[in-house]
Parts: structure tokens; sequence; C-alpha cells
């Protein structure tokens, strides 16, 4: 099978390419709206870019062609936390996805805590095993109309991480327990995977 990217809509682009791409990460980016309302969603269009300075970016479509959240609150207070949940709370990570409305704390709404972050006005998810603390390093606007996407890349500035998830100082992924996502198929239904089968060579 062939597929020529450029005959296809933009739906199927991201079905394909999330399921040929995969696992993804599953993050739950935190935020704060510039009237200081916590905001939390799931993203896995994700990833660090480089190393010297640190960077992450997140890459945010848009809803029937506007900003979501997430991209406004970036762009208004320049910042991001990128949290990195385990199974244990995989559920309440994408309950956040839900279409909350703009002046509600999706982190209270689904169950979590939300910390004060040590160097950006954003907030740390408490249960989450990793937060990223990122200030807003560039902004890159790609395609038009609803296909409209902004990628934000964030220099990051601090990493917390819980003792428990660490063995001999470095990150352990059998006790990380991060989850992957794997696409939308079949049915629709949005399906992820455990990281715990770990294959070493």
């Amino acid at each position: 099978m062939i597929v020529e990217m450029n005959k296809i809509d933009a739906p199927k682009a991201h079905e394909l390419l999330i399921s040929a791409i995969s696992p993804l990460p599953v993050t739950l980016i935190s935020t704060v709206s510039g009237e200081g309302v916590y905001n939390a969603a799931p993203f896995s269009a994700v990833a660090p870019v480089s190393w010297k300075p640190p960077l992450f970016f997140v890459s945010i479509g848009s809803k029937n062609g506007i900003k979501k959240d997430t991209a406004r609150n970036i762009e208004s207070t320049g910042d991001f936390v990128v949290n990195i949940m385990s199974e244990d709370f995989i559920k309440a990570t994408v309950q956040s996805s839900a279409n909350y409305p703009s002046d509600v704390n999706e982190i209270e709404s689904v169950g979590l805590t939300s910390l004060p972050a040590k160097k950006v006005k954003s907030p740390l998810i408490k249960e989450a095993q990793i937060n990223i603390e990122c200030q807003l390093y560039k902004k890159i606007e790609l395609g038009e109309g609803e296909d409209i996407r902004w990628v934000y890349f964030g220099e990051i500035i601090l990493m917390h991480m819980k003792d428990e998830i660490l063995t001999s100082g470095e990150i352990d992924p059998l006790k990380l327990g991060a989850v992957g996502y794997l696409g939308n198929r079949p049915l629709g239904k949005r399906l992820f995977c455990r990281t715990k089968d770990i294959l070493k060579l």
C-alpha cells in the first residue's frame, strides 16, 4: 500500500501518522490563563528536540480554526509544564481532554492536584511521575484554516522527578510506568499501551 499524503485530508493523515510512529508519549500539559485559571490537556505530538539548549516541543492543533486554551495560555504567560503520568492516572489524563469551558480548572475537575512550580507560572501536577518546567522559546505556525497548527518550543528550566522512579540516580522505565498512545483505531477507540515490557539489547 502506498499513500500520497497530499491526496488525503488532515484527519486521515493524522491517524495514519500517529499509528505509524507509535507508540507516542502521553503527556499532560499544564498551563495557566492570564486570568489565573489552571488548564491541563493531554498531548502526544511532543518530544525533546535539543539538549543544549534543552528544548521540548508540543504541537497543538486548532478547534475549528480557533486556538485551544493550552495554546492561548502558553502565548499569554510564556510558559508551560510537561507532566509525565503513570498508568494509575491515565484515565484522569484522558478525561482532561473533554470540552471544558475556558474558566474551568480541568486539573481539579478530573480529580488531580495542582502545585506551584519553582520557575514558571504554570502549575505542576502533583500526581505526575515527572514535571518539566518550560519557558516559551519559539513558536511556529503551520497550515491554514481548520488545519492550522502551532508548534511551541519550550526551554526546559527545571525537572522534578519522584524519588520512587529512580534507580542509582537514573530514571528507571519499569518504575516510571509511562503510557504510550497508539492511535484511535479500531472503531474510534483510543488505544494505549504499557511500557513495562522491556527489551534489552
